[in-house]
Order: structure tokens, then C-alpha cells, then sequence
């Protein structure tokens, strides 16, 4: 089996070392778009057309790194802004303002609304931009918590969001708050007036930056995956109807409910498990779990646990091929997001199994509970009483 991730295959000092572009100057691949107005590429520029809009990187988050943004404003009262830290995909325009920070393009204002300000948040100290028609660099480096703009080699602005902030004032202000170390980053076209254009949009890491799977921890993990899947589809394979729905006990499960609790319980692990996804690089002093005592501990059927009510059989599917797929769907969508993702799992902390672990490790407990539930399988098939055919 070939896999297509070369790349991975790059030290990790050697990965990091050149800027990734975020833009390609022909598509918008990676990039969403809400609110009105549009963002156009014209002659490998993007370009603002109303608005308010926000066009947002969609790829991933971006944190401990430095983002590069190379525009032009076309008249001296443009306005556009880089929004930066959203804990996620902003559904409206607005969701920029209020959850993150707009770091602001705008020549005609006050130093806190001026370019290179976080809006109304951190003032500019200098102006930095050159006049209309003139390409400008604005690099935003992400340090923890700490926000710095560099405005054509001038640092403007320099923001700890744990410090203090002026009083909002108007309706339109961003409400005050902490952001995230890790977001979603997006443009702003601002208006029906303004037209901003962008040349560059890319991303250089630092030595702070996240770090991704090596390509051994993909392949183990993926491994694990694709056995227990193999596994949990020959168990149920050539089952009649009778021998899917069969229950050693009134109070057991039969083959076809423990399938269908598994195929409800992947998507709420995976999920539960992305939410940690990089909320922090330190490694926590308490870490004590290891990946064979994690796993040991969900593959035993002997360590007790009770499936919450979200996650039991109701009947949802029919047993057979209707389950059979959709257990086979879910899971097959869990492993292509493993095989392409870019997330840091190893440097991303989760509190998982009594424990502090990481993100890779946590996403090792689902085969390990399909292993815990192959083997109720197993014993319900093994019943005397397991119908012939």
C-alpha cells in the first residue's frame, strides 16, 4: 500500500524551516467564506468586494507561530483587518469581532483602530503603511498569549491577552475576554468601498511551533484502526438475522446492539478527543498514563464501566448490512481524517482515562473499546444456546 505522505517523512527541523502558503494565488482551496461580499482572485491577488465578510483559513488552527500578510489598500480610507485566535469556524462575520481579535488595515485611524492595532484592544504605536498602491508586510507572531505586529519591519504592536484592556464603549467593540493560544485565522473585506488586495498569506513556524505525528505514529495508529475494524467485519460476517439479534440474558447485549453502541461511541470518543487538540504545548508534570496502560485498561473487559445513554443501542439501524455500513462509514471517516491531518496529537493534552494524556494517546482507546467489545462478541457467539444459522 502506498501512502502519499512524503513529507512526513522530512525532519521535523526541516519541515518547519520554510513559510507554508496558505494561498496558492489560483483557488480559494482551504478557504470559506461568510457574510456577504466576496473575496475574487485577479491576476493571482485576492481581492475585497463588499461586505462585511470574513474569508477564513479553514485548514487549521494556527498558534506558537508567525503569520505573514503581504496587501495593498487602493485608497486612503480602505479598510480591511486580519481576524486571528478563533476557537472556531466563525459561522457569521461577527463571530470574528466578539471571539477573536481583528488585527486592523485601516491608514485613516486613531491608534486603535489604525493599521497594525488589535481593534479597539492593543493600540498601534507608530504608523507603519505605506500610501495607497504600495505593497505592505504585516507579520502577527503568536507566542502563547502574546500577539505581536510587525509592520514592514517595525514592530507597531505588542499585546499579552492576559493583560489589561480599555472599556468597551460601543456596540460594535469586541467584547472583552481571553482568546485561545490555538484559532482559525480570516480575512476581513470590510465594505462595498474598500478594495484591499492580498498577495501573500502564509504561515512560518517557530521553535515553539506544533509539532505532527511522525509518520511511525501514524502508522501505528492507523494500524490499530484498520485491525479492529477488520476484526469487528469478520465477526459479524454471514450472521443470520437470528444469530444478529440472539441475547444470552435478558440484561445482555446481543451482536447486533454491541455493533451498534460501538458505532455510536467512535464519533463521540473522536470527537470528544478533538476538542483538546492543541490547547497546550508544555508537557503536563502529572502525565503518568502510558499508551499500553491506557489501552490495557479500555481493552478489558473487566474494568467496569456503563455506556451513558447517548451511546447505547436503541435499534437506530437494521442488523446486517444497513449496521454493518454504517459502522464501516463512521470508522473509515475516522481514519482518513488520521492518514491527512496536520494537528499536533502528540503535543496536545487531554484529561482522558483518570489521567492527563495526550491527544494521540486518547485516540487509541477506540479500538481499544472495539477490543473490549469484540470479545462480548465473541462470548455471545460462543453461548451455548448462539442460534446454528
Amino acid at each position: 500500500m502506498k501512502i502519499r505522505l512524503f513529507a512526513w517523512f522530512l525532519p521535523c527541523a526541516l519541515l518547519y524551516a520554510q513559510p507554508v502558503q496558505l494561498f496558492n494565488g489560483k483557488t480559494l482551496d482551504g478557504w470559506s467564506m461568510t457574510g456577504p461580499g466576496r473575496f475574487v482572485i485577479e491576476d493571482g491577488l485576492l481581492k475585497t468586494e463588499g461586505g462585511m465578510g470574513l474569508l477564513f483559513y479553514n485548514g487549521r488552527k494556527i498558534g506558537n507561530e508567525t503569520l505573514r500578510v503581504v496587501f495593498k489598500t487602493t485608497g486612503a480610507r480602505d479598510n480591511s483587518g486580519v481576524v486571528v485566535r478563533l476557537p472556531e469556524p466563525p459561522p457569521d462575520p461577527w463571530y470574528g469581532v466578539h471571539n477573536g481579535y481583528e488585527v486592523q488595515i485601516d491608514a485613516s485611524g486613531d491608534e486603535w483602530h489604525m493599521t497594525g492595532a488589535l481593534y479597539s484592544l492593543s493600540r498601534a504605536v507608530k504608523k507603519a503603511q505605506k500610501p495607497a498602491n504600495e505593497w505592505n508586510t504585516m507579520d502577527i507572531q503568536f507566542d502563547g498569549a502574546m500577539t505581536r505586529v510587525t509592520l514592514n519591519g517595525e514592530v507597531v504592536n505588542e499585546f499579552d491577552g492576559k493583560g489589561a484592556v480599555p472599556e468597551r464603549k460601543m456596540w460594535f467593540e469586541p467584547i472583552r475576554g481571553p482568546r485561545p493560544d490555538f484559532g482559525y485565522i480570516g480575512l476581513q473585506n470590510h465594505d462595498g468601498a474598500s478594495k484591499v488586495y492580498f498577495k501573500e498569506i502564509s504561515v512560518t513556524p517557530t521553535d515553539k511551533s506544533p509539532v505532527p505525528m511522525t509518520q511511525g505514529e501514524r502508522d501505528r495508529l492507523l494500524s490499530y484502526f484498520h485491525s479492529t475494524r477488520k476484526q469487528i467485519l469478520d465477526a459479524v460476517d454471514g450472521l443470520s438475522d437470528a444469530q444478529w439479534k440472539f441475547k444470552p440474558a435478558p440484561d445482555k447485549w446481543s451482536v447486533a446492539e454491541v455493533v451498534e453502541h460501538l458505532t455510536h461511541t467512535e464519533p463521540f470518543l473522536f470527537s470528544y478527543a478533538n476538542r483538546f487538540v492543541a490547547r497546550s504545548l508544555p508537557k503536563p508534570a502529572d502525565m503518568k498514563l502510558t499508551t499500553e496502560q491506557l489501552v490495557a485498561n479500555m481493552a478489558n473487559p473487566a474494568t467496569p464501566a456503563k455506556a451513558p445513554p447517548e451511546i447505547r443501542p436503541t435499534g437506530k439501524w437494521q442488523p446486517g448490512m444497513e449496521l454493518t455500513n454504517e459502522f464501516r462509514t463512521r470508522r473509515d471517516a475516522m481514519m482518513q481524517w488520521l492518514l491527512t491531518t496536520k494537528e499536533p496529537l502528540t503535543r496536545s493534552w487531554a484529561n482522558w482515562g483518570g489521567g492527563t494524556v495526550t491527544v494521540y494517546q486518547a485516540m487509541h482507546t477506540i479500538p481499544a473499546h472495539t477490543e473490549r467489545h469484540l470479545k462480548q462478541i465473541e462470548k455471545v457467539k460462543a453461548d451455548p444456546n448462539f442460534p446454528k444459522k
